[in-house]
């Protein structure tokens, strides 16, 4: 099934030119050409804000996966720890707890940049149509 919306601007493009210089013609013209800059810049930021969504869900995930592992996969042993790491922090004092945030911080920004610089040839070969930044190019 074809998905290609054909729009009257999209004709007139499509159509053989003409002999005369019809303003509406040129009209026509230049705003297709705005369209489809349009659609570009449209496509490339729902495409960027995918891309760094799924970067910080990643990003947060990572804790998670930590726990599972240092607990062996073991779900009482996983939020016995969730457990104490939740009653230090009401245990701590405000430095601490400031000390502690800004490390977390430190941590996920680092680690949503590490995973973004990791996935962004291929989210450069998916924008731009190319093959030659993704891996499994021949």
């Amino acid at each position: 099934m074809n998905m290609h919306i054909s729009t009257p601007v999209d004709r007139a493009l499509a159509a053989p030119p003409t002999r005369d210089k019809h303003p509406n013609a040129i009209l026509s013209k230049r705003l297709a050409r705005w369209r489809r800059h349009g659609a570009e810049i449209a496509y490339i930021s729902l495409k960027a804000c995918g891309f760094l969504g799924t970067c910080w869900l990643m990003a947060f995930g990572l804790p998670l996966l930590f726990f599972l592992a240092i607990s062996g996969g073991n779900l009482d042993v996983l939020f016995w720890q969730v457990d104490n790491l939740a009653a230090r922090w009401i245990a701590a004092g405000e430095a601490r707890k400031l000390a502690f945030s800004q490390m977390i911080q430190i941590v996920l920004i680092s680690s949503t940049t590490l995973i973004a610089m990791w996935r962004l040839p291929a989210f450069l070969a998916d924008v731009t149509g190319n093959t030659a930044h993704q891996d499994n190019a021949q």
